[in-house]
């Protein structure tokens, strides 16, 4: 379920700034980061949709943040989903974006169940297709500033 964020077109870029390997990648790390945490900050993935039917009584039903509640008791099985998503940015210009919950596949990711998008699950290649605009802006801003604090 991981998404991973590449950028291409760069092999003319490192050919000219083959002197700066190491700037390049902290910059380029630091885009990848910011654009990962604006995907993952989305409505559907760590911002959780309304609740339903299936998070109130009566019991069985899943407490947000808790598990499935029973008549006497919580199961305590809850991950807390909309916390367990990751991003993870290194200097080889890869951002790898994703969530460390068991059921994540089945709830944000390309095995998301019909019924999560139908209560407002999103899937996470979605919100990333729907932000690629803003990802795209997020890294020629990055690259910008390199340029201007590089000198170049």
């Amino acid at each position: 379920m991981p998404l991973s964020i590449k950028v291409t077109g760069l092999d003319q870029v490192r050919a000219a700034l083959a002197q700066f390997p190491q700037q390049i990648g902290r910059y380029l790390s630091a885009a990848g980061t910011e654009a990962g945490n604006e995907i993952v900050d989305s409505p559907g993935l760590s911002q959780y949709p309304a609740a339903t039917a299936a998070n109130e009584p009566p019991t069985p039903y899943y407490v947000r943040g808790q598990g499935t509640q029973y008549a006497n008791s919580n199961a305590g099985n809850s991950e807390r989903l909309g916390t367990q998503f990751y991003v993870n940015a290194d200097d080889s210009y890869k951002t790898t974006i994703g969530n460390r919950a068991s059921y994540a596949p089945y709830v944000v990711g390309d095995e998301q169940a019909r019924a999560m998008d139908a209560i407002g699950w999103r899937r996470l290649i979605d919100v990333a297709t729907d932000k690629i605009e803003t990802i795209r802006g997020i890294f020629q801003g990055w690259i910008d500033k390199m340029i201007k604090d590089l000198g170049l």
